[in-house]
């Protein structure tokens, strides 16, 4: 019989197979991790190090379980004085962090105060106790201690997209600074290269607000600073034009006036103001190598529709057009479907589907920067006193809207009628009538002569005012008459007639009120060339003159107005800035009557 042999490496393989034992799977153990109890017991019998580590662990595991009151005290139990700075720091910031999720910057500075720090930190740590601080004094609201602690934490780091942020975050701060800190800012002897230089830059762009005269700030600042870090890297919102903007824009100019008329007189010191500027910006403009532009008059009584007016500005090829000043005129080009050449009237534009840019006089300017003074100066009731016309009861409105939009009341108002008795109508307003019949009513029961004395109401502290200057002049003793002589007057232009008078202006003593930069302040370089080139201007129409040199000085700026809200340009009719309507507004000088004669006021509004 023939015997099969199994390979010997097949008989080893199943002896194996059949003597081996069921395979084992082998579980790595698990370590359990300690909790805050177990880190906390054995942090007590630890050195000192050890032991603080131990407890910050066991604060952030308290922090995740949602413990905080637990966590802050094991924080607060630390003595960080013997610890490495690294680790004291990681100590404080925890700390300093959870106040600053519960918006309590005073606590968050306590525990970054530097005096209860080590005094060499990391560089990384340094800068995270720059921003950390920064964070905390803006929750303080200081924001200059914040703006320089972000400047410290700038010149740290060496990251660009880190630096960049920081810079972002020094721009957004600066830009809340107000003008008066910013300048106390800039006056510090205890700042530093990189401190001055923000402050500097910070300045230079409020200047560079004015479109007017923007190039010069900033070229001035590049000039300075050219190794300074908002050189290198800037704030990303700073806009740097490559070339200063256009002087002149439009080549050829049509101005619309009424040539004939009842508006031909006010529209002639309109035109008058207009070409005066025209002219002292033609001198400037030759000296640069630029053209003036062309002027081309148009008579708009005559020229009358705004369908003719566009064709004829077509056939002479005009860039812009610079009026009409009725508002009639200004209405029909408003419905217009659009307008084929931009025009900047010199009135007001109600609505429509073509909007003119818009500059105007009109008074609603003033009342709503009368209310607002007056808000600015702590005052939250008061009286109303205008005419009762027309654009008394216009004015008398706004007073009204703007104030109780503030936040504040308006008390009682007085529609003064100038031919009747104005003793009798202040009296009314100040409830002194009444006083004086419970007086009578109090003799008629006892039957004798008692000694009694009148008293105005005590619900208003200011009263807001637009009036004539005859009426003002009366106006004005007739409160110190009625007991109300120390209320507070604020009040439009209108009181005044735009010369120095001291011995007919005396009775108005004490009143603050709003007027053009051409009337309160020093004659500008136009000023005095319309004033050589006239002889002498018609005081009725002083205000029109300023409004026809800023026609021409603002037509050139009109987009950047647009484009930029926080732009302006400062003109003969205030501080000029356009807004979403198309209608520029105006900023207006403040001046208090004393002596009889305006002072200007240049201190700030007081705040509440």
């Amino acid at each position: 019989m023939k015997r099969t042999r199994l390979p010997l490496w097949l008989l080893l393989s199943t002896l194996l197979s059949a003597c081996g034992a069921p395979p084992m799977t082998q579980q790595t153990p698990t370590q359990a991790r300690p909790d805050a109890g177990q880190l906390l017991k054995s942090a007590a019998s630890a050195q000192p190090i050890r032991a603080a580590e131990l407890k910050l662990e066991a604060a952030k595991l308290l922090l995740a379980q949602g413990d905080k009151q637990r966590a802050m005290q094991v924080l607060a139990e630390i003595d960080t004085r013997p610890l490495p700075p690294s680790l004291a720091f990681d100590i404080s910031r925890l700390r300093a962090d959870q106040a600053l999720q519960a918006n309590d910057g005073q606590s968050a500075l306590y525990y970054l105060d530097r005096a209860q720090l080590p005094p060499s930190l990391p560089q990384e740590q340094q800068l995270e106790l720059n921003r950390l601080r920064a964070d905390a004094y803006t929750l303080q609201s200081e924001t200059l201690a914040a703006t320089r602690e972000l400047i410290a934490a700038a010149r740290l780091s060496t990251d660009q997209q880190q630096l960049q942020q920081l810079h972002n975050r020094i721009w957004q701060q600066l830009g809340q600074l107000s003008q008066e800190e910013l300048d106390n800012a800039l006056q510090s002897a205890g700042n530093d290269y990189y401190e001055q230089g923000w402050f500097e830059l910070a300045q230079a762009q409020r200047q560079n607000r004015d479109l007017a005269g923007q190039s010069d700030s900033m070229q001035q600042w590049r000039a300075l600073w050219q190794q300074h870090p908002a050189y290198l890297l800037p704030p990303q919102e700073i806009n740097r034009p490559t070339q200063p903007l256009p002087v002149i824009s439009a080549q050829r100019i049509g101005l619309l006036l009424p040539l004939s008329g009842n508006l031909a007189a006010p529209a002639r010191a309109i035109s008058q103001g207009f070409y005066a500027a025209l002219f002292e910006q033609s001198s400037h403009a030759q000296l640069g190598g630029m053209a003036a532009p062309e002027v081309v008059s148009i008579d708009s009584s005559l020229v009358s529709d705004p369908v003719a007016l566009f064709s004829l500005a077509q056939q002479q090829h005009l860039d812009l057009i610079v009026g009409p000043l009725e508002r009639d005129y200004v209405r029909r080009i408003t419905n217009l479907p659009s307008l084929p050449v931009p025009v900047l009237a010199l009135n007001q534009a109600d609505s429509g589907s073509a909007l003119p840019f818009q500059l105007d006089l009109a008074s609603e300017h003033e009342a709503a920067l009368v209310a607002e003074r007056a808000w600015q100066d702590g005052h939250r009731r008061v009286a109303l006193i205008t005419p009762d016309a027309d654009w008394g009861r216009r004015l008398q409105e706004r007073f009204a809207a703007d104030f109780q939009a503030l936040g504040g009341t308006v008390v009682t108002r007085l529609a003064y009628q100038a031919s009747g008795d104005l003793s009798a109508q202040v009296s009314a307003m100040l409830l002194t009538d009444q006083s004086r019949q419970r007086a009578r009513n109090i003799r008629s029961v006892v039957g004798h002569s008692l000694q009694t004395e009148e008293y105005p109401r005590d619900d208003i502290d200011a009263i807001l005012m637009a009036a004539l200057p005859q009426d003002a002049r009366q106006i004005k003793p007739m409160l110190a008459y009625h007991f109300a002589g120390n209320l507070p007057v604020y009040a439009t232009s209108h009181l005044y007639e735009g010369a120095p008078d001291a011995v007919r202006d005396v009775d108005l003593n004490g009143i603050r009120f709003c007027d053009l930069p051409w009337v309160l302040e020093p004659p500008t370089a136009v000023h005095q060339a319309l004033l050589a080139g006239q002889g002498q201007l018609e005081p009725r129409f002083s205000r029109l003159y300023a409004l026809g040199i800023d026609a021409y000085n603002v037509h050139a700026y009109l987009t950047q107005l647009g484009q930029n809200p926080q732009s302006f340009v400062d003109g003969e009719t205030g501080r000029l800035m356009l807004n979403g309507q198309r209608r520029i507004t105006r900023e207006l000088p403040w001046a208090e009557f004393r002596n009889g004669v305006p002072a200007l006021l240049t201190e700030t509004p007081a705040s509440e």
